[in-house]
Formats: C-alpha cells, sequence, structure tokens
C-alpha cells in the first residue's frame, strides 16, 4: 500500500522516537498510533496498547507502529510482546536506535545470546557519537563565554580548552555505552572471559589498574567495578556499595554477584561483614531469573512512577509466576495495598514475603507497620523486634517500637526507645518533641534523662 502522509520524526511519551512510517502504513493504521500517542500522554496505557495493536494488524511493516507496540507492551510488563514488536521492527527499520531497544528488551527477558547479537548491531556509526561530542562542547562553550565576557582572551584560553575537553570526553563516554551494556550481560551471564575479551578491545583495560577509581577511562563506574572484580579483587571493594545501590535500584542479580564477590574475597574483614548482612537481609536469598527481576522493576514502575496499581498489580503476580520464591514482588504488592489503605490485604502479602524469605528485612519492617496501623499491637511489636535482631541500628523501628510500648502503659521502655531512635536518627522531629515535651528541653538541645548526648 502506497504511503498515506509524510511522519515527522517526534520523541513520544515512552521515548519512543518515531521512524517516518512510509510505505506499508495506511490512512486507518497511522489514525491508530495517533491515538496510541494521544492515549500515552493522558496516561491510558492499557487504551494505547490497544490502538498500537490494531495498528500493527493494519501495517505489519510499519516499523514505526511496531516500535510503538513494543514500548507500550515493554511499559506494562508484556515482555513476550514486546519482544516480538522490536525483532518486527528491526527487521524493516534496522536502525541503532531498533537495535538497541531489541537488545535491552532481550536482556531484560534473559535471553542472552539474543540481547548480545542485537546489541552488537547498535553501536552506531563514529558521526553519530562525534555529534554527541559536538553538541555538549557547543553547549559548555556557549555557558562559559557569558562568565568571562568580555575577557576575549578567556574566551580563547578557558572557555575553548574546557568545551574542547569535555566534548571530547562525551564523545569517548557516548561510543562506550552499548559496549558496556554487552560487557554488563557477559558479566552476569558468567561469560567472564568474553567480556574482558571485549574490554580488552575497546582499549579499557590498564597495567596495572585501579579500576574502582580510573578517572581517564570511558566507562561507568559500574563498568569500572566490575573490571575490578575480574582482574584486581584486592581493589574492588567500590562493588560493596555499588552492589547496594544496584539492589536498591531493583537489580537483584547484578547486586548479588557484586556483594557475594566481597564477601569472599574483600581484604577488609568490615568489607566481607557488611557485603554478608546485606546479601542476608536485603536481597533475595537465591539467584533470581531476569525475567522475575525485570517484571519487578516494571511493577515498581507502574505503581511508583506512573500511578497505575492496577497494572502494577499484573506485573508482579508475572514476576511472582516466574519465580514464586523471589520475595520481593510479595513486598512490593503489600506496600501497593497499604498505599490502597487496604491494610489486611498489605499484612497478607507481606506474611507471603516472609514465607519465602525470613530473613527480608524491609518486609519484616512492613508488615509491623500494617499490623500496627490494623491494632494488632502485639503481632506489630514482635514483628519490629526481628528487625531490629537483623539491624540493632534501625532507628525508625526503634521509634516504632517505642511508640507501640507507650499504647501498652509500657511508659519506661517506650520512652527509653524513643531516645535510641533519636540518638540513632537525629532528624526523627516527632519523637524529639515528644521527648521534649515530656522532660523539658535543656540548652544543649536533647531530651533528658536518657539523653541523646
Amino acid at each position: 500500500m502506497g504511503c498515506a502522509r509524510p511522519w515527522v520524526p517526534t520523541l513520544g511519551a515512552l521515548g519512543l522516537v518515531t521512524l517516518l512510517a512510509g510505505c506499508g502504513m495506511s490512512r486507518e493504521a497511522g489514525a491508530a498510533v495517533d491515538a496510541g500517542r494521544r492515549a500515552t500522554k493522558q496516561g491510558e496505557l492499557l487504551v494505547a496498547l490497544e490502538h498500537y495493536r490494531t495498528a500493527t494488524r493494519l501495517a505489519p511493516d510499519s516499523a514505526t507502529a511496531q516500535l510503538a507496540l513494543g514500548e507500550a507492551a515493554e511499559a506494562l510488563g508484556e515482555f513476550d510482546e514486546a519482544l516480538g514488536a522490536y525483532q518486527a521492527a528491526a527487521r524493516r527499520s534496522p536502525r541503532t536506535t531498533t537495535w538497541r531497544r531489541l537488545g535491552e528488551m532481550a536482556d531484560r527477558m534473559g535471553q542472552v545470546d539474543v540481547a548480545i547479537q542485537s546489541l552488537e548491531q547498535a553501536y552506531g556509526p563514529w558521526r553519530e557519537h562525534a555529534t554527541v561530542g559536538l553538541e555538549v562542547g557547543a553547549v559548555m562553550f556557549v555557558t562559559c563565554v557569558p562568565k568571562v565576557w568580555p575577557r576575549v582572551s578567556d574566551v580563547w584560553s578557558l572557555c575553548l580548552p574546557s568545551a574542547s575537553r569535555i566534548g571530547r570526553a562525551s564523545f569517548r563516554s557516548s561510543r562506550e555505552i552499548v559496549p558496556q551494556h554487552i560487557f554488563r550481560v557477559l558479566v552476569e551471564a558468567g561469560r567472564s572471559e568474553q567480556a574482558l575479551a571485549l574490554a580488552r578491545a575497546r582499549g579499557w583495560l590498564r597495567d596495572p589498574g585501579d579500576y574502582c577509581r580510573a578517572g581517564d577511562l570511558p566507562v561507568s563506574g559500574e563498568t569500572g567495578g566490575l573490571l575490578a572484580m575480574l582482574l584486581e579483587p584486592d581493589r574492588a571493594d567500590c562493588l560493596a556499595l555499588l552492589g547496594e545501590r544496584l539492589a536498591d535500584d531493583g537489580l537483584a542479580r547484578l547486586g548479588r554477584l557484586m556483594l557475594r564477590d566481597r564477601a569472599e574475597r574483600s581484604p577488609r574483614p568490615e568489607v566481607r561483614a557488611q557485603a554478608e548482612w546485606v546479601l542476608r537481609h536485603r536481597l533475595p536469598d537465591h539467584e533470581v531469573p531476569k525475567l522475575a527481576e525485570s517484571l519487578n522493576v516494571t511493577g515498581w514502575q507502574l505503581q511508583n512512577r506512573k500511578n497505575k496499581p492496577a497494572e502494577a498489580l499484573a506485573a508482579y503476580t508475572k514476576s511472582i509466576a516466574a519465580d514464586p520464591a523471589f520475595s520481593w514482588p510479595y513486598n512490593n504488592l503489600g506496600r501497593l495495598y497499604l498505599s490502597q489503605n487496604d491494610d489486611a490485604q498489605a499484612l497478607a502479602w507481606f506474611t507471603k514475603a516472609l514465607e519465602v524469605n525470613p530473613n527480608h528485612l524491609r518486609a519484616q519492617f512492613n508488615r509491623g507497620f500494617a499490623a500496627a496501623r490494623l491494632g494488632r499491637y502485639d503481632e506489630a511489636l514482635a514483628a519490629y523486634e526481628r528487625v531490629l535482631a537483623m539491624n540493632p541500628t534501625d532507628a525508625h523501628a526503634h521509634a516504632n517500637v517505642g511508640w507501640l510500648l507507650l499504647k501498652a502503659g509500657r511508659q519506661t521502655e517506650g520512652l527509653r526507645e524513643l531516645q535510641v531512635a533519636v540518638r540513632l536518627e537525629p532528624g526523627l522531629d516527632d519523637e524529639r518533641r515528644f521527648l521534649d515535651a515530656h522532660y523539658g528541653r535543656d540548652a544543649r538541645r536533647g531530651p533528658t534523662p536518657f539523653s541523646v548526648r
């Protein structure tokens, strides 16, 4: 079918960079894509998905429609459909951006070979990365000039060299984004030799190299940490903090890999001990399938960023189906019900999380919170006491125990717990004000007699 009308590349609400629709896109299919974009902008993700499905049925050869369908399906946790749509788009429009979306989707699903093969097509030409460097350098130059004007000599001696340096760094960084993704996929899959061969080919290796502090490398701190893990394990303690941060972002697999390495190989006893604690209480107790991890992340995004609780619930349910022993989606479902003031449902889900992983610290804390909201104070107190057995320095758990003890008429114990909480976290204003009101405030800014001083 001929081209109905020209299309202009635009950036959609889900991050879609549309391609020229061209031949194969009928007027009806184009209207469906437009309707999908409008629905996306209004936050109607399921409606948008149906419009994009219609567009691809009407115009299966349209890369624009297939990319739109892929992004909508991915955002909703319909990963098989998203992968198929990205593959269809890549066959029809083999651009670097299309291959990258396909590679990222395959990675999220744990399809390592498909991810690597696709990402290898997404490096991008030299001029694409040069354009990034030129744009960043130009912005730096334009920002600098008003600061030194009218000292023309400073424009040439300060602004131009600075803009040139930052532009070159941005060019190098842009070139390495996709290779770094492949490197991470390889390391996570246990293919260390392939990962090192890639790093060597990209010129990332240093002999000797402190990769945790290699400021001259055009790679991220995460890549540097993984290089340290593979090449310089005695100087890889940056992995401990990196692993915790990745876990907080929902990347349980890579975080667990980093922290297990530090628990086993760090030369510092305190780093080994901290890594072991995080592994035990803040990470899953087993190797989570990539699909389950990705669906849990998608559910969290739908719940917290897009405010779509029903769609989030569906994604969490799929995550649980992919790995029933993964406690994080159970805990997130509990938090979802808490946000809806359905405390009984929330408590049930937190309890399920602890059934599959009794050491899940946050699920234990949340269980105490939900039980307290239901007036089940003994159960709440028991939950918080288990939290404190895992982490004696949890100020919020001490504070909640204090309030519960006060409700139970155990005033001395309750006040002492509140004071411990304030000592651990001086920013607990409600607890501090209560203690000040009870004991009186002294000039040294602290409640007495069990002072935080």
